[in-house]
């Protein structure tokens, strides 16, 4: 409830100060400029310090969205997809993946020792 009601008082403040502004914004605005600058990207490479300068600024503890796994290497899959944060590092599957990815590196691997067969005397 606190935190509802604390944007919505920032909101109104927003407002009211649009309200006082001019319609048109120029290339100088400086409220405009610092505005896109705190916006956060996707894929952006300074986006940790810039998380990290925002939270210095608000005086408030640096809470974590994207939780990454960091133990040893997981073995690859055939969608390339991390293990979540809270994986033991055991693997518990039938097989079926080494499978598919062993058949899937040999044919590949035919392939290329054929074609280098057949073109080895040119």
């Amino acid at each position: 409830r606190r935190k509802r009601t604390s944007s919505l008082n920032q909101a109104m403040r927003e407002r009211s100060f649009v309200q006082n502004e001019s319609f048109a914004r120029f290339k100088d605005d400086v409220r405009l400029d610092q505005e896109k600058k705190e916006i956060i990207r996707k894929g952006d490479p300074m986006a940790a310090q810039a998380l990290k300068k925002q939270v210095q600024l608000k005086g408030g503890r640096e809470k974590l969205t994207n939780y990454i796994y960091k133990g040893p290497e997981p073995k690859p899959n055939r969608f390339n997809i991390r293990p979540g944060y809270r994986w033991d590092g055991v693997d518990r599957g039938n097989g079926f993946e080494d499978k598919v990815l062993a058949c899937k590196y040999s044919k590949h691997r035919k392939k290329e020792d054929a074609y280098r067969w057949s073109s080895a005397d040119m």
